[in-house]
């Protein structure tokens, strides 16, 4: 797999950060120096000359010298020059005036700049200097060697000295502000550095569109997938050309994915065709909403998968079952319809023991002949090519043939099927032919899993404009756990052990398709011991 470059991306944005809150520092320190400066110098009028202002001139110069030209140096001198000032600032104002300036404000704004650009190790250095300053200038006023330079009531009295002190405390105030909003900027690009480690390079391609229809972001599967990166900020799947895949006809731009998240929607196309410089893709597209923290929808997260692969090895299997399938059923056809001649006398009598592989011979082919059609018709579904031909149907008149047809199957296994007609007028527009599959599929099914010598329920019924009809069998029901997995192909029971029922595991799959392709739907209800109801519903022609 690729490896991403999130490492030096993140150095860059810690850097930037860095670059941005000491010139931030120095900007302030040019507007503080331009205001206190001339304060400062005006004091000489009351205290005299002092060797703090020679200081104060000196760290002046070097603010306006450093400030004007902070777009060329570097980061790391930048850095050491601002901390320097400030030590130095607070050495001086200690030396001068004590505590009565305010030189312990200057080193506290050095320990908190050298925090935030460096390491712990050298915060605690700078900040054992700058208590070894304080500590020795206290201990020469304390001891008597130092004295302040001015008369401190004269000095206190001075509007200068106490706006030189605000404008001071103002400055460590912003300092401090800054260094916070600096420190979250940085915690911000860790966090988006591990995001990047985790999408980046994602299999997923990831695609985030912000409410601006911008791209926000997207990963390096997502420029490989649609073979360009965004160009002026426009989405990568507004720039391709999404088709449906059954249809083949163009997505719209609000039906894309990231749209469809903006409205709110939660999105997910099974197949579409992505068109881009490199060819025709097949994808899976999922899309959901992204949320502010106000709760507000803020971004449409999409993600594609490229199927193309699957989707060619599941063309190529459903072409070689259907071939397969269509290569079986006329020998099959052909080899059924021999060995009912033979049963039916057309050859004269056989013997006993030939009827009775005859017999086995016609069983099983009719059982490969139920198989191949339902894996045509369930390749037919697949691909959206199953026809189905809708006409007004006397439902009483169908379901009633359904049961007499079934009645022989049922009597092989003891049972019987009785039909309650509660809708005998009833007119439904639906596909005659397809429905007796279906309910043949139900009836038989409930025959197979009932215990010998018991009865099978059909009923019909009209209720709320609708056709309900219900096979109900009496055996053991169908297992929670199964039961979410009922309707999906090759899917089938476990049997119980005094059972066994052979099968494709096809029937209720495409049951439910065909239901479906009608206009209908299907339902069913189970308890374990009870037995398993199956009901269909379909809208009402006439209403009896």
């Amino acid at each position: 797999m690729q490896q991403s470059n999130i490492p030096s991306w993140l150095q860059q944005q810690k850097l930037q950060i860095t670059g941005q809150f000491l010139d931030s520092l120095w900007r302030d320190l040019l507007i503080l120096t331009a205001v206190v400066l001339p304060v400062s110098l005006l004091r000489i009028f009351q205290t005299g000359w002092l060797n703090l202002y020679a200081v104060h001139l000196t760290i002046a110069t070097v603010v306006i010298v450093t400030a004007l030209n902070r777009q060329r140096l570097s980061v790391q001198l930048k850095g050491f020059l601002i901390i320097t000032v400030m030590l130095v600032l607070g050495a001086g104002g200690l030396y001068s005036f004590g505590l009565a300036a305010n030189g312990t404000f200057w080193l506290i704004c050095g320990c908190l700049i050298t925090g935030f650009l460096y390491s712990a190790r050298t915060m605690y250095l700078v900040c054992a200097l700058a208590l070894t300053i304080f500590l020795t200038i206290f201990a020469g006023y304390s001891s008597g060697l130092l004295h302040t330079q001015t008369n401190l009531d004269v000095y206190m009295q001075s509007i200068s000295a106490w706006l030189n002190f605000l404008l001071t405390a103002v400055m460590m105030v912003f300092i401090l502000h800054r260094a916070v909003q600096a420190q979250q900027q940085q915690l911000m690009a860790v966090t988006q550095h591990q995001y990047r480690q985790w999408l980046d390079d994602l299999p997923l391609a990831l695609e985030v569109v912000d409410l601006q229809q911008k791209t926000y972001y997207h990963n390096h599967a997502a420029s490989r997938l649609f073979g360009q990166d965004s160009q002026a900020g426009v989405p990568l799947q507004m720039m391709a050309h999404l088709r449906d895949k059954t249809s083949g006809m163009p997505m719209r731009a609000a039906q894309l994915p990231a749209m469809a998240a903006l409205r709110g929607e939660n999105l997910f196309i099974d197949a579409a065709l992505l068109q881009t410089s490199r060819g025709e893709t097949v994808v899976r597209c999922w899309g959901w909403p992204g949320y502010l923290e106000t709760g507000e929808i803020g971004y449409g997260i999409t993600v594609f998968e490229d199927i193309s692969r699957q989707a060619l090895a599941e063309q190529h299997k459903n072409e070689f079952i259907a071939n397969v399938s269509h290569e079986l059923r006329t020998p099959l056809t052909a080899i059924r319809a021999s060995i009912g001649l033979i049963m039916g006398g057309a050859l004269g009598d056989i013997p006993k023991r030939a009827e009775e592989m005859a017999r086995i011979c016609q069983q099983n082919s009719e059982r490969l002949l139920f198989l191949v059609n339902d894996l045509l018709d369930l390749q037919k579904i697949e691909q959206g090519k199953l026809e189905v031909t809708a006409i007004p149907v006397d439902a009483s008149q169908l379901l009633r043939a359904c049961a007499q047809n079934l009645q022989g199957y049922a009597e092989e296994f003891g049972s019987k099927i009785l039909f309650n007609d509660q809708a005998p007028h009833a007119v439904v527009n639906l596909d005659p032919d397809r429905l007796q599959q279906v309910i043949a599929n139900l009836l038989s099914n409930a025959v197979k899993f009932s215990p010998r010598h018991s009865v099978v329920m059909m009923w019909a019924r009209c209720e709320n404009h609708q056709l309900i009809i219900g096979v109900q069998d009496q055996g053991h029901g169908i297992p929670a756990a199964q039961q979410s997995k009922i309707f999906e192909p090759f899917v089938q029971l476990e049997p119980q052990p005094d059972q066994s029922h052979p099968g494709t595991g096809l029937g209720l799959s495409i049951s439910k398709k065909l239901v479906e392709y009608m206009g209908g739907q299907i339902s069913f209800s189970s308890q374990e011991g009870l037995g398993t109801t199956f009901e269909l519903r379909f809208a009402l022609l006439v209403n009896p």
